[in-house]
């Protein structure tokens, strides 16, 4: 491809789609600059490897948004997902091995992704105050007491929030379409 015809053909991408991703960043995220960050971390990604990707504006969408999940779910990880469940994720890529030979990253991105997507649409139908509370503590490291504090409730109220969440969560994960990868990141959310 001409670096003019993939220039303009990036810019035209890049205008149809950042008030899009920057809309799904900033709802996720819950903050702007945090959100524009990560959305400009997706477009420079998407330039870095641009000459490679054979996108054109009408089918770009669904790749931008898998990527804008991963630095999405990068994001929230790196401010508190536990060491314990990064290392159970770790122990779990190096000892599953694919049944199916033809099986690639690019699919198994597309089916993470996939997953995260489904996980977080389905916090987003759980009550307010119990997706909070579950966000502070699976994704902030925040601990019962400071959430507790924070929400001027006792501690066993945010445990029983915490185990409703999770039930609803494996019960969702009992419903989702079979796969490997949706357990495992379930045991991340777990404490």
């Amino acid at each position: 491809m001409e670096s003019s015809v993939s220039h303009d053909l990036f810019k035209d991408i890049y205008l149809t789609y950042w008030d899009t991703l920057f809309g799904i960043a900033n709802k996720k995220i819950g903050y702007a600059p945090d959100a524009m960050d990560i959305v400009q971390d997706t477009f420079t990604y998407v330039w870095q490897q641009f000459p490679t990707l054979q996108l054109d504006t009408p089918t770009a969408k669904p790749f931008l948004i898998t990527c804008l999940y991963y630095r999405i779910f990068n994001f929230l990880r790196s401010r508190g997902l536990n060491e314990k469940h990064l290392l159970h994720f770790r122990t779990y890529l190096e000892n599953e091995e694919s049944p199916d030979p033809h099986f690639n990253a690019g699919e198994m991105e597309a089916e993470l992704e996939a997953i995260n997507i489904a996980i977080m649409a389905e916090l987003d139908r759980m009550p307010e105050r119990m997706k909070q509370i579950f966000v502070m503590s699976r994704y902030e490291n925040k601990s019962i007491e400071e959430i507790a504090h924070l929400y001027a409730i006792a501690p066993k109220t945010v445990k029983n929030q915490l185990s409703d969440a999770m039930r609803r969560l494996k019960d969702f994960a009992g419903s989702y379409p079979a796969t490997a990868l949706l357990p495992v990141i379930l045991l991340f959310l777990e404490d």
